[in-house]
């Protein structure tokens, strides 16, 4: 299988709103998702990829800084989907090698990555990559 690992760009916001949708169960509006798309392309301390396999983007992964004045610098994946189709092919574990390549080459110190405790798959897809377990905790948002 030819996959083509690249940065994303605007004319990938619908492919990636589709995969947040149905992969990720986050329900956000396709406006938002190319709001943001569009405004995180141009940010250093963002990295948005895609994986295309002929012209279709099947896949993506969404990583940016995390700073804590706690801890040293690091990168966090944000999001990470691959369409059931193309999955057991390699390409998720492409997306996170691309991410990590990122981190190295920006001197961050490892990466971090939040799993829902209900997604066995995921769970199992970081153990098999090398990430360890930290912890169970909970999370906490205010709508502003």
């Amino acid at each position: 299988m030819n996959i083509n690992i690249r940065r994303c760009m605007i004319s990938d916001a619908h492919r990636i709103y589709e995969l947040s949708m149905k992969e990720l169960g986050y329900k956000f509006s396709e406006e938002q998702v190319e709001a943001n798309v569009r405004r995180l392309i141009g940010v250093p301390t963002s990295l948005i990829l895609v994986a295309e396999f002929g012209d279709e983007v099947v896949g993506f992964i969404h990583a940016s800084n995390h700073e804590p004045v706690y801890a040293p610098p690091m990168k966090n994946i944000l999001g990470l989907a691959v369409d059931p189709e193309y999955r057991k092919n390699g390409l998720g574990r492409m997306l996170v090698e691309a991410v990590e390549d990122w981190a190295r080459e920006t001197g961050a110190a490892g990466i971090r990555v939040n799993s829902g405790a209900n997604m066995d798959s995921g769970l199992r897809f970081y153990k098999a990559l090398g990430y360890d377990y930290i912890r169970t905790q909970y999370k906490f948002k205010k709508m502003l």
